[in-house]
């Protein structure tokens, strides 16, 4: 009889296994997913410009240009024209290296980072915004001696304010402060 117990009790686990392993996956949006860069030439050729140029040392410095005329790109624009999805959106890796242009696939989901929130969860005093632009946010330490700045990386930022939910961080524009958008 007892013999019998445990096999029935070891079939019971084994199916319980079984049972685990296929259910249906937890609900989690698949996380963000880099589709490529971007050709901004063929861009600015589909909406009516000649060519795209170059005209300083920053992302924003590429320019449409047609005829003596410039305008303004719109990356996310672009990236969505390029990998034709409404859910991409364009990332600057560094602002100051205009070829760190890149293409992600993401869903609609946008949370803006809580830096004091971050802060203070790694034992900082807050967080201090030092200038007008994206890149001037920091953790903040405050002592007799007076502040010590360190700077935030953004991406573990999103990452630890959403548990992980969030892995992609971006800015909608480099001189609004308040731009930064963790994307899941």
């Amino acid at each position: 009889m007892r013999s019998i117990s445990k096999m029935f009790l070891a079939l019971l686990v084994g199916l319980a296994g079984v049972l685990a392993t296929i259910t249906p996956a937890s609900a989690s949006p698949p996380p963000p997913t880099q589709v490529g860069g971007l050709d901004i030439g063929a861009y600015c050729r589909s909406i009516g410009y000649a060519d795209a140029t170059l005209t300083g040392s920053t992302a924003y410095d590429w320019k449409c240009v047609a005829d003596g005329r410039e305008g303004d790109l719109a990356f996310d624009a672009a990236c969505r024209w390029a990998y034709g999805n409404e859910y991409i959106v364009d990332r600057i890796d560094d602002f100051y290296d205009p070829t760190s242009v890149s293409c992600w696939s993401v869903q609609p989901d946008v949370v803006t980072p809580n830096f004091e929130a971050y802060c203070t969860g790694l034992g900082y005093s807050g967080s201090a915004l030092l200038g007008t632009t994206v890149y001037d946010w920091h953790c903040v330490q405050y002592s007799r001696a007076g502040p010590t700045y360190y700077d935030i990386d953004v991406a573990t930022a999103c990452s630890t304010l959403t548990s992980g939910y969030a892995r992609l961080d971006r800015f909608a524009n480099f001189y609004d402060a308040s731009s930064w958008q963790c994307r899941v």
